[in-house]
């Protein structure tokens, strides 16, 4: 078995293979048997058909199944199309604060204080 690049996939070979991006530009390759793979490189061999090795050959394949960069998805985040998006709201209470509870004098606790008068002594 031997793996082949083809520079240009529009080109026609006379053999079928996948079309990927290598780069800036789309490629073909594929895998044939060793007498199809001869004569392919012996007509159109040189800068046109190439033959690559098994792991370049694995890596293309799994490019071949993931989507392309541009079509990749981005994150949406639904947003209130009545609020500024740079703005930071504060979040609603959810509850109401119970009024059952300890009246207020009984939540603060006031005592004496002695406090001494910093100008006594001077003139």
């Amino acid at each position: 078995m031997k793996y082949l690049l083809f520079q240009d996939p529009d080109k026609d070979y006379g053999a079928e293979f996948d079309v990927t991006r290598v780069g800036a530009r789309d490629r073909g390759f594929g895998a044939y048997e060793d007498k199809d793979a001869k004569l392919l490189l012996k007509l159109h061999g040189g800068d046109l058909v190439s033959e690559i090795p098994v792991s370049e050959y694995d890596r293309l394949k799994k490019k071949l199944g993931l989507p392309s960069v541009s079509s990749r998805l981005l994150g949406v985040v639904a947003q209130d199309p009545s609020k500024n998006p740079n703005a930071v709201y504060a979040e609603k209470e959810s509850a109401a604060p119970s009024k059952k509870g300890k009246p207020a004098k009984d939540l603060v606790s006031v005592g004496k204080a002695k406090v001494e008068n910093p100008l006594k002594g001077t003139k």
